[in-house]
């Protein structure tokens, strides 16, 4: 009897441990902005999170750009990408984290590569004109979260014919404000690049959206072609470690608690409980963050309904649920 409760307590145990290591915040577009990144040795970025991350949420970087069709080049990419694992205790929203190529931390590891990212030598910007692009998944199949380019102030080029090049990714939106992709080079034509860029705004907020508008407008941000160009160094020396957010108390960890949804998963047919949040708008949006279906609540404090039958099928899907100064995402399976 001892050896059987001492097993089950084991078993329990390496369940538990599975389940934690399992753990992954699974990001929708514009979750993470990048705010700088430095091709200039040494090759160097930043990135904040608008969520909660859970520890052990894995979140891929890489430089490898896009073809006209907004996707890797099927053919390989030929550049690398490096893994952010969120370390114990999670992120919190706002928190900014630094990545240093010549003394990265033990959170960031070179990908292993797969047959769309081949390398393995993690991200190596070129002075020449680059991006840096936020996913989770794979190369092979990707969810694009945000990227950041400064080999242009469009998204017109072809990683095909250059690496020095990006377009569009699927899923992400380089137009108004907040935006998904956002272009800081030198000039419209592709290659017309700056080595460097960083976000040169103020890092204090009334509301996270004020945060997500100011940090993803291109017009906020200043590049320069060596390090020590000011006012570029000054502004990099400048970034802390968290936006600070003056609602934050009252904002997404508090809607997220008042809001629940169900049932979970769903044939189409929700409903979202509201312990008396003012709602907005509610908006359904694939894995790509293409938008399906949005409805206007109008200052709505009681549940709601939603019949999505018409304009989902199999799969799952974000919600994202608006108050005036607030938003939640919540995750939705449809069976």
């Amino acid at each position: 009897m001892k050896t059987k409760l001492l097993f089950t307590i084991c078993l329990m145990s390496v369940m538990l441990s599975i389940q934690q290591a399992q753990a992954q915040t699974i990001l929708a577009p514009g979750d993470i902005a990048i705010i700088w990144y430095q091709a200039d040795t040494p090759d160097s970025f930043a990135f904040t999170t608008f969520v909660d991350l859970e520890a052990g949420t894995e979140i891929m970087f890489t430089d490898c750009g896009a073809v006209p069709t907004g996707t890797f080049d099927p053919a390989g990419c030929g550049e690398g990408a490096i893994v952010y694992t969120v370390p114990a205790g999670g992120l919190e929203l706002g928190e900014i984290i630094t990545h240093n190529d010549l003394a990265p931390t033990a959170d960031f590891v070179d990908y292993s590569g797969d047959s769309i990212i081949l390398g393995t030598s993690g991200v190596s910007l070129s002075t020449g004109g680059d991006s840096i692009t936020v996913f989770q998944g794979t190369g092979e199949s990707p969810s694009f979260i945000f990227m950041l380019s400064g080999s242009s102030t469009t998204f017109s080029g072809d990683d095909s014919e250059s690496t020095t090049q990006t377009n569009l990714f699927n899923g992400l939106i380089d137009t108004g404000l907040p935006r998904t992709a956002v272009a800081v080079g030198s000039g419209p034509e592709p290659s017309q690049e700056f080595d460097n860029a960083v976000y040169s705004g103020s890092y204090t907020f009334a509301t996270v959206q004020d945060a997500k508008v100011a940090l993803t407008d291109p017009a906020n941000y200043v590049g320069a072609n060596i390090t020590t160009e000011e006012p570029y160094n000054a502004l990099v020396a400048g970034i802390p470690e968290k936006l600070f957010i003056s609602t934050l108390s009252t904002n997404t960890f508090d809607i997220g608690n008042k809001l629940s949804m169900y049932p979970n998963p769903s044939n189409g047919i929700i409903t979202i409980k509201n312990a008396g949040v003012v709602l907005d708008k509610v908006v359904i949006s694939d894995l790509n963050g293409r938008q399906i279906q949005a409805f206007d609540l109008n200052g709505m404090t009681q549940d709601k309904d939603l019949d999505l039958r018409s304009v989902v099928s199999s799969g799952m899907y974000f919600v994202t649920i608006s108050s005036e100064s607030a938003s939640t995402v919540k995750k939705i399976i449809i069976n």
